[in-house]
């Protein structure tokens, strides 16, 4: 039996996948659910923005070269479709846990293709074992657009050791950029374990070197995007024009979408940091102790 998180369960499904890693479903929207939590949508294009694809296609907001980037989690694909077909990216390791979510990929034509890209390598395993088990590999950026933060087994990717060791596997000047899902205690421990970073919406984006704000090189990088043959900003389109007009005005003044960490700590000052012998919120959450 399938229980799926408060005010969801009258969803009907249009997917349903289960395999020994859980029970992921699609509902007639495109909203994916893994084992009953909102897991994303299907949706690549930043003009109908209903999941967040803004956090993806800003990579090179502060990057200037991803050239090489590792993405823990698959889900849906958007995330993937949008960052291989960034034009500074070179190649996209994806390290993804459930291998039903590759079943329900081929059958999504807005993201199947990604699992064609010569960019894109998909390995089968646990993303924080795989780190450890390839202390040879380095990224330039390692993205996760990770899960609810009190969901068990979250702290796995939220902790202090586990950005620790996402540092080994930084190449100079790179970024870790993951989803904190709005969790205080998620982004002061971002800001303790690297010396430089910023909330980005709900995301922390932190690394050892200052980050390479640029919005100029944002809105060249988006009017050059093409996913499938098609360009996803058209220059002779006014609301497609307004839109980045829209996003070359924001800067790191915009403090709804960007917070640096010194203002995230003191915001957040008396907070503890998640580390694997806390587990975080993991079962704080459910008792209503955060």
């Amino acid at each position: 039996m399938l229980t799926l998180f408060k005010g969801t369960a009258d969803h009907a499904f249009t997917h349903v996948v289960e395999d020994r890693s859980g029970i992921i479903t699609v509902d007639m929207d495109g909203t994916v659910f893994g084992n009953g939590m909102y897991d994303g949508r299907f949706n690549t294009r930043l003009q109908d923005d209903r999941n967040g694809i803004i956090r993806p296609y800003a990579l090179s907001l502060f990057h200037a070269a991803p050239r090489d980037v590792l993405m823990i989690g698959l889900a849906s694909g958007s995330w993937a479709q949008v960052i291989a077909n960034n034009p500074a990216v070179n190649s996209l390791t994806i390290v993804e846990i459930n291998p039903g979510y590759i079943t329900l990929i081929e059958q999504q034509p807005e993201v199947a293709s990604v699992l064609r890209n010569p960019k894109v390598t998909i390995i089968m395993d646990d993303g924080r074992r795989w780190l450890t088990h390839h202390p040879e590999r380095h990224f330039d950026a390692i993205v996760s657009n990770t899960t609810w933060n009190f969901r068990a087994n979250a702290s796995n990717l939220l902790s202090t050791e586990f950005l620790g060791l996402g540092q080994q596997h930084l190449n100079p000047h790179g970024i870790m950029f993951y989803n904190t899902t709005d969790s205080p205690r998620v982004q002061r421990t971002a800001c303790l374990a690297f010396p430089y970073g910023a909330r980005f919406i709900n995301h922390m984006v932190v690394s050892e070197s200052p980050i390479d704000w640029n919005f100029v090189r944002w809105r060249q990088t988006l009017e050059s995007y093409i996913i499938d043959g098609h360009k996803q900003f058209d220059s002779q389109s006014a609301s497609d024009r307004a839109l980045l007009d829209s996003l070359a005005a924001v800067d790191q003044s915009s403090q709804h979408l960007i917070e640096g960490c010194p203002e995230v700590l003191a915001r957040t000052a008396g907070g503890v940091p998640i580390t694997d012998n806390n587990m975080g919120t993991e079962w704080r959450h459910s008792f209503g102790l955060e």
